[in-house]
């Protein structure tokens, strides 16, 4: 079944990604560039594994993020693969942007190095300095699931990658590079297959849950676990007139409410004084990494005011000011443990998100829905 799935999600987005012009995919690869330029474990890189782009492919134009990687002093692998097996790919580095543009070309397309200049070349199929892979992709979805062209040639790369030792608290991070025509509602997932840590679009990053960020959700959530139990059951009976009531002596729903204009993860966060009176919610879009990392500044802020925060989880919201609409949709990657939503740690739906967003926005049409992240 997955199989079959996968077969005909790949002839699908293929047959989209033919009908793209070379303008539009530049238009897009010069995107995805400013989004890892934004990245800190990209800017801080100094050895990355980047494939190198097929002539005419519909995929990210990889060349100058390997410009700006070799302009950077990185050290930079390309693949080179020498049979079918998922194990006959190898990460090979190069000694310049001159000698990567003059590799020859493969029947597909792709350049890669040949059987002679590569017994000349340093294998770096298992050293543990990688500390970033850029992977292409046929599909990606927002969970960072991959859908490749089948061999399991990155798959298998990942894997070893990640079973690496590494030294002096180096991380590995994963990430895909995808035009917006790539992205899916879901990537059938076998066995075998990666997640990724990331996905970079041109509109910005997707992340995936990873073990440090559930770490960093649960700190961040132990600030209000006193709170939690006595806080929910004050909201679940009071509802909304507990919230209105709260608000008398509380911050204001302008100050709880803060929407960046665009599309951004949000986060949804209930404060309780510590002196035990009515919970109220905040909620924040904006820029992040992670869901957790949306919710640091209301954590960060009203902690300091002497309010217990207990981050419940989240999702997108799309604010569009010329249009007057806010779309609130998905569920919480951040939040939710592994799997994430929907609709995230502690949340039963966007509804009362979004009656909180209506409220402090009232010019705006609001609307949500659990499904589309």
């Amino acid at each position: 079944m997955t199989s079959s799935a996968k077969a005909a999600l790949r002839k699908q987005v293929s047959s989209t990604l033919r009908a793209l012009t070379a303008s539009q995919v530049a238009t897009q690869s010069a995107a995805v560039l400013t989004q890892l330029l934004a990245l800190p474990a990209y800017t801080a890189c100094r050895s990355a594994s980047i494939y190198l782009p097929m002539d005419g492919g519909g995929e990210v134009d990889t060349w100058p993020i390997v410009s700006d990687l070799f302009g950077r002093g990185a050290s930079v692998a390309v693949p080179r693969v020498s049979g079918p097996r998922s194990d006959d790919m190898v990460m090979l580095r190069l000694p310049s942007l001159e000698e990567a543009q003059a590799l020859p070309r493969t029947k597909w397309g792709i350049p890669e190095p040949d059987a002679e200049s590569a017994a000349k070349l340093e294998d770096m199929t298992t050293a543990p300095d990688v500390t970033l892979i850029l992977v292409p992709g046929v599909a990606f979805d927002t969970k960072c699931g991959r859908l490749g062209h089948g061999r399991g040639y990155y798959d298998h790369f990942i894997s070893r990658q990640r079973a690496l030792p590494r030294a002096d608290g180096a991380e590995l991070l994963v990430v895909g590079l995808s035009l917006s025509e790539q992205i899916v509602e879901a990537v059938p997932m076998g066995e075998h297959d990666e997640r990724l840590d990331m996905v970079i679009t041109p509109d910005g990053p997707l992340a995936y849950t990873s073990a440090a960020d559930q770490a960093h959700a649960a700190s961040l959530m132990a600030a209000g676990a006193a709170a939690a139990g006595a806080a929910a059951a004050g909201l679940a009976a009071g509802g909304a007139g507990a919230e209105t009531a709260a608000e008398a002596s509380g911050p204001s729903l302008k100050e709880r409410i803060q929407l960046a204009t665009g599309t951004f993860k949000y986060a949804c966060v209930r404060l309780t004084p510590v002196d035990g009176g009515a919970p109220l919610l905040a909620v924040r879009s904006g820029p992040g990494k992670y869901h957790a990392n949306v919710a640091e500044p209301i954590v960060g802020r009203f902690t300091s005011e002497g309010y217990r925060c207990e981050p419940l989880g989240g999702g997108r919201i799309i604010r569009d000011d010329e249009k007057k609409e806010i779309s609130i949709y998905g569920h919480s990657v951040g939040f939710g443990g592994a799997d994430g939503g929907p609709p995230g740690h502690g949340m039963r739906d966007h509804a009362e998100v979004a009656a909180l967003v209506r409220r402090a926005l009232p010019e705006y049409a609001v609307s949500w829905d659990p499904d589309g992240y």
